[in-house]
């Protein structure tokens, strides 16, 4: 797993089909982009990069409306619930044992 394609809301960009090219446009991930998605601007990624933080789960403000209200109509307004609960994990127990709870998950 490349930590590179981890983004600060939680997602993992390597099994999305955009990323992937399944769908398209292609998309060359959270941090490539900087936040300007193919899709709109991101609102999470420069919140983070405002309070310095690699991810959501480390900032003192988590877990906060922006991030529990961005969402991929695909997923569903559950999905940032989701995402939280991952960094929550990852912020407890780091991020190698993060990326292995993605594996297991296949997510």
């Amino acid at each position: 797993m490349d930590e590179k394609l981890l983004s600060p809301c939680g997602s993992y960009c390597a099994p999305c089909p955009y990323f992937t090219a399944k769908k398209t446009p292609k998309c060359l991930g959270c941090d490539a982009n900087k936040g300007q998605m193919f899709w709109g601007e991101c609102r999470v990624y420069p919140c983070a990069a405002k309070h310095k933080v690699e991810h959501c789960g480390v900032c003192g403000e988590f877990p906060c409306d922006l991030l529990v209200g961005q969402f991929d109509p695909e997923l569903g307004p559950k999905d940032p619930l989701y995402r939280a609960g991952l960094l929550a994990y990852r912020t407890k127990h780091g991020t190698q044992k993060y990326i292995e709870l993605h594996k297991k998950l296949e997510i």
